[in-house]
């Protein structure tokens, strides 16, 4: 008697439809035929790894699609790869553009960003820097211009400041030498465009210690040097509304200057609209110079003429400091702005290149 075979079942639809199993670290070892101990510090950002194999690990990972659990390796490692960057305003293009890069660089080294607003006030700043210690941020990058004395409790995690125009004490402070900077695009207006009247426009300063700003140090040195005179200060919101104001408000008098430096690109922007607004021709009856450097400010009518703030280096600086806090110290790290000669200070510049 023939005995039959019974037919096989078919697959279940389920199992079908079962994803591959996701790579592992003993997969990345393999590709990148290394030890999965060097794949860890890889992710851990240990300095034991040479360039090359740490390029091998990378682009085995990449090949592999493999992405690590965030949750087991802060168990293992008692850190949540997470850091925050707190900033005044994440709207204001110069910031975004901070943001930007901060973000970029701290991806390299394995690390997320979580981004939150301060508004420029110090009660916030501390309230924030609490809170990202209880979501188990790594570290604090904050932007800020203020010198508060923060409590033990707000500086559990590494902390490093940007934007700083003095050094904090016990602090990694990060900046850009905006007086000499200054200096530079006033003597400019001077004496490449024979300006003699130049006015100063800076946002509102909330700093408790009440450190002068050091683009008004910048720009009263100039003006001594060169022999110009003041056109007249306003002090207004960060916005190009506020330097809309404050440019009608020091255009709007018979004796009105005949170049002003505006202390942001947001402020610059908000001049060349008020100078429009009032019939006057920019650069011909004012010559306009504004500091950051963002992408803004390439794209006004006239384009800006700028102090472009190193935005990549301090990224760099920054990451690094609150990653290594030991090697950072309470240094100040300053760096020099450059100034981006365009049309708005009176120079003729070529019109950019358009690439389809």
């Amino acid at each position: 008697m023939s005995q039959t075979t019974p037919p096989r079942a078919a697959a279940s639809p389920d199992l079908e439809a079962r994803p591959a199993k996701a790579p592992t670290r003993n997969d990345v070892a393999a590709r990148a035929q290394v030890s999965t101990a060097v794949v860890s510090y890889v992710m851990t950002g240990s300095k034991r790894v040479t360039p090359e194999k740490e390029q091998r690990v990378r682009q085995a990972m990449a090949e592999l699609g493999y992405r690590p659990n965030s949750t087991a390796r802060a168990l293992r490692t008692g850190k949540t790869y997470v850091l925050a960057l707190l900033l005044p305003d994440s709207s204001n293009p110069y910031f975004a553009e901070i943001a930007l890069r901060i973000e970029s660089v701290a991806a390299e080294q394995g690390y997320g960003l979580l981004i939150a607003n301060t508004h420029d006030d110090p009660a916030t700043e501390l309230r924030l820097m609490r809170e990202m210690r209880s979501r188990g941020a790594d570290g604090v990058i904050l932007a800020s211009v203020f010198h508060a004395t923060w409590p033990g409790d707000a500086r559990e995690v590494p902390l490093v400041l940007i934007d700083a125009f003095h050094p904090a004490e016990g602090v990694p402070s990060i900046g850009v030498d905006a007086a000499a900077s200054t200096r530079e695009a006033v003597r400019h207006l001077v004496e490449v465009h024979d300006r003699r009247s130049i006015a100063l426009i800076l946002g509102a300063s909330a700093d408790p210690a009440g450190n002068p700003d050091p683009r008004q140090q910048g720009w009263e040195q100039a003006l001594a040097a060169t022999g110009a005179v003041s056109g007249g200060i306003a002090v207004t919101s960060w916005s190009r509304e506020g330097g809309i104001a404050a440019a009608h408000e020091l255009l709007s008098v018979p004796d009105r200057p005949d170049a002003i430096f505006a202390g942001s690109d947001l402020l610059g922007i908000g001049v060349l609209r008020a100078a429009a607004d009032l019939g006057l021709r920019v650069p011909e009856d004012v010559a306009v110079v504004s500091y950051d450097g963002s992408t803004e400010s390439a794209f006004s009518i006239p384009r800006l003429t700028t102090v472009a703030q190193p935005i990549g280096d301090v990224a760099r600086a920054a990451v690094a400091a609150v990653l290594d806090p030991a090697a950072a110290g309470g240094h100040y790290t300053s760096f020099p702005g450059e100034l981006l000669i365009r049309e708005s200070c009176g120079c003729a510049t070529p019109p950019p290149r358009v690439t389809p």
